[in-house]
């Protein structure tokens, strides 16, 4: 009986050993790590973004106050730009209406062109308030 209870006792402090040494294996396990990418795009925010636009009603230049981001105060659209409030893609006459409110102008690094200008969504009152 007592040699059962030392081999027991043996097989049991072995036992608690290796659960001791795996579980520490365990916490020491590298986390899988990530890796940065570098984007040619970025979105700098605007205390007031103006639409600068020509004759036509395209716009020719964007200026951006309040942007401790932007690398200039004065931004060139691409041919392609999209302006947009709440989702919704604003066009023309609608565009002079959000003039000088604040937003997001989308930047694309490459050529340091403005390809997207998101305004924040304005909610009218019944009023006409803002």
């Amino acid at each position: 009986m007592n040699r059962q209870m030392r081999w027991l006792n043996a097989a049991s402090l072995t036992l608690t050993v290796l659960m001791v040494c795996v579980s520490g294996e365990l916490a020491y396990a590298k986390e899988p790590t990530g890796t940065v990418i570098d984007s040619p795009y970025q979105a700098v925010e605007a205390n007031s973004i103006e639409l600068e636009t020509n004759a036509d009603g395209d716009v020719v230049q964007i200026r951006a106050r309040g942007c401790p981001q932007c690398t200039s105060d004065s931004i060139l659209p691409s041919r392609e730009l999209i302006v947009e409030s709440g989702g919704e893609v604003l066009e023309g006459s609608d565009r002079k209406a959000y003039s000088g409110l604040p937003g997001v102008i989308h930047v694309y690094h490459p050529n340091n062109m403005a390809y997207r200008v998101s305004f924040v969504a304005v909610v009218k009152s019944e009023r006409g308030g803002q």
